[in-house]
């Protein structure tokens, strides 16, 4: 159950907004490695489409490569990075990954899949078309 702020602390709608985003937290994962730039692109655009469409649903959503995207290049080691996303991850309720072309042979993908299913976290994949939800493992 979520805390609602204090009285005042929102505005009205913001408020009513808020009380809309009380279910499961979805962990979003796709492939984004690729050796052509505008392939990483159009993956990179095809999640952010997929968050916002998640958010208009009041779906509570993290992405990493959302998220990852304002990171400094230099600020954090790629075991870092792997280590932020599994802790993220574990504190998710449900892995879910979009579906794009590659994502079963991405090495990311693979490693949140695995985890998630020795965490018991339900795995489901969308389809980036129609974003229909497919479980995979789990509940």
């Amino acid at each position: 159950m979520t805390t609602v702020p204090l009285p005042g602390f929102l505005p009205a709608d913001a408020l009513n907004e808020f009380r809309k985003f009380d279910g499961p937290l979805i962990y979003l994962a796709a492939p984004l490695g690729h050796p052509d730039p505008s392939v990483r692109q159009e993956r990179f655009d095809s999640v952010n489409r997929y968050c916002g469409y998640l958010i208009r649903q009041h779906e509570l959503v993290f992405s990493p490569l959302s998220f990852g995207a304002t990171l400094d290049e230099d600020a954090i080691s790629n075991s870092a990075w792997y280590a932020l996303g599994l802790q993220m991850l574990s504190r998710c309720d449900e892995l879910r990954i979009l579906g794009l072309d590659g994502w079963q042979d991405s090495v990311g993908v693979t490693l949140e899949t695995r985890y998630a299913r020795q965490l018991r976290i339900p795995v489901s994949v969308a389809d980036p078309s129609s974003y229909d939800v497919k479980l995979l493992h789990g509940n």
